[in-house]
């Protein structure tokens, strides 16, 4: 029996996965898992083998000659690189399968939350929103998923059910909490999560990227880094037996070195943007020594499609010019600040905050929906000028345009 999505009260929504089209997708899953967990199995089996064999000095499977250093590094630092994407993408598949046949999103409107609850297969999640801080609510037109905006940061709800489905949930939602159209964004001076604040050694303001986050991937870099320098210092241990080894650690070296200095720099160092009255400073610090590179005049929102067609917007610091601390040879002509791919709202958030902080201008270079329909317009009477075949596609966009209308 297939899956429907349910609205049980008026602020009571139920979402479960539409179409028939998603056991196709669910079969071809399954037999990829099948495939994953055999991989995953044997990969593991090697690894843990080869480990055995280099802590007891065992012979290797299905040899009777011990382990050799310098080929078992080799071929455990491969599996190791492997079996964390393999293991990675397993895990990722697996949860699109249960996305696909056992799933549910339920969202709870009440007087001061919004509840948000997930269920795939028998993993359950529950997060409760503030319904005060929540300013949109709208679905994506990328994926057309459920988004809310709380703050200056979007949250996606849900991308269960059908897009219609999707869009009737954000209009009563919208009613219930007296929130603008789907077209209308909430331009909320604010930081997103990826940012804050701090204070430098002067008293100075800094915006600086969430420090919690960087040394969260400070921690993974170490890591990965510490693996690197003890297959290294095992390599030099060996060539000093079999000097051919030593090709290979030199080989390595370099990656070494970088990786500890990048370490280094994430622990240590960060950019930042220096909050000062008319202009922000961009500047690096490591450790308490700070390099000023140029200052902004002016921000800009601006957008670009990849190759996919999907929209990227950027946040910029424009007019620039050198501070006279600065030590950089050139400056460039624009630096960029944040990007966020579907939708503008946090790259422009930010804008808008840095731009009443420094007290300078932020420009907003996205077209609007107008300026989009505009541009649709004058491209539909250029293909009806071009000819019989021009004015067939353009009425096709017409056609387009008005069942997305509709």
């Amino acid at each position: 029996m297939e899956s429907v999505t349910n609205y049980n009260a008026a602020n009571d929504f139920i979402f479960r996965p539409r179409g028939y089209g998603r056991f196709s997708g669910a079969a071809f899953l399954a037999l990829w898992l099948c495939m994953w967990a055999a991989g995953e199995a044997f990969a593991l089996f090697l690894l843990g083998h080869g480990l055995w064999s280099v802590l007891t000095g065992s012979p290797t499977f299905g040899s009777g000659e011990t382990i050799r250093i310098a080929p078992a590094l080799g071929v455990g630092t491969f599996l190791l690189v492997w079996l964390t994407m393999w293991t990675s993408g397993g895990v990722m598949a697996f949860q699109e399968l249960l996305r696909l046949l056992w799933a549910e999103d339920r969202l709870v409107l009440g007087r001061d939350t919004l509840s948000c609850l997930r269920q795939r297969g028998p993993f359950k999640s529950t997060r409760h929103l503030n319904r005060n801080e929540i300013r949109r609510v709208f679905v994506q037109s990328a994926n057309t998923a459920l988004i809310v905006q709380q703050g200056a940061n979007l949250i996606e709800l849900t991308d269960l059910g059908t897009p219609a489905e999707r869009s009737e949930a954000a209009q009563r939602l919208r009613a219930a909490m007296a929130l603008p159209d789907e077209g209308m964004s909430a331009e909320l001076a604010a930081l997103p999560d990826d940012w804050q604040t701090a204070n430098g050694r002067s008293g100075e303001r800094l915006l600086v990227p969430n420090l919690k986050t960087r040394r969260k991937q400070a921690v993974v870099v170490a890591s990965f880094t510490s693996l690197v320098w003890g297959a290294l210092l095992l390599l030099m241990r060996e060539a000093t037996r079999a000097p051919n080894l030593w090709v290979v650690t030199l080989m390595l070296t370099p990656l070494a070195i970088w990786l500890a200095r990048q370490a280094l720099w994430m622990f240590r160092g960060r950019n930042e943007w220096r909050i000062e009255s008319g202009r922000l400073v961009y500047q690096r610090r490591l450790n308490d020594v700070v390099t000023e590179i140029c200052q902004a005049k002016a921000l800009e929102l601006a957008e670009s499609r990849d190759s996919d067609n999907d929209p990227w917007y950027y946040l910029n610091a424009i007019e620039l010019s050198p501070t006279p601390l600065a030590r950089a040879d050139k400056t460039p002509e624009k630096i960029k600040i944040t990007h966020s791919i579907h939708d503008p709202t946090e790259p422009r958030c930010l804008g808008h905050w840095l731009s009443q902080q420094a007290a300078i201008p932020f420009h907003d270079r996205v077209p609007g929906e107008k300026d989009k329909q505009a541009e649709i317009s004058g491209l539909v009477e250029q293909l009806a000028s071009s000819g019989r075949f021009g004015r067939f596609v353009g009425r096709l966009l017409n056609r387009g345009k008005h069942d997305k209308g509709d």
